[in-house]
């Protein structure tokens, strides 16, 4: 049977917990700062071999005020951008075999 590690807090102090959440709210590379930063999400989308639909991204997402299309709060960008990357590629699949140079026979 395996072992859980427990994830434990440090104790700090009041002054550097705050001066720590400033720091993240700069940039965590997680994903959670909201909005992101551009530079940072066109990296992203370039490791995912997607770097034209970045400013899409950007830009409709901005749009829209960094919400859903229900209208809640989208909490950590990168999950968002992974969802919107996925449904790309799923639709550039679609198209592909519903053209005539689609053959099941290679």
């Amino acid at each position: 049977m395996k072992r859980k590690a427990k994830r434990t807090v440090p104790k700090l102090s009041k002054e550097v917990r705050e001066s720590s959440k400033n720091l993240r709210s700069v940039h965590d590379g997680m994903g959670t700062t909201m909005p992101p930063d551009r530079d940072v999400l066109l990296i992203y989308f370039d490791q995912k071999g997607e770097g034209e639909l970045a400013e899409k991204f950007y830009y409709e997402h901005d749009n829209r005020g960094w919400k859903t299309l229900t209208g809640g709060m989208i909490y950590n960008w990168k999950v968002c951008a992974a969802e919107w990357i996925y449904n790309y590629r799923q639709e550039v699949k679609r198209r592909w075999r519903q053209s005539p140079f689609y053959s099941e026979s290679f």
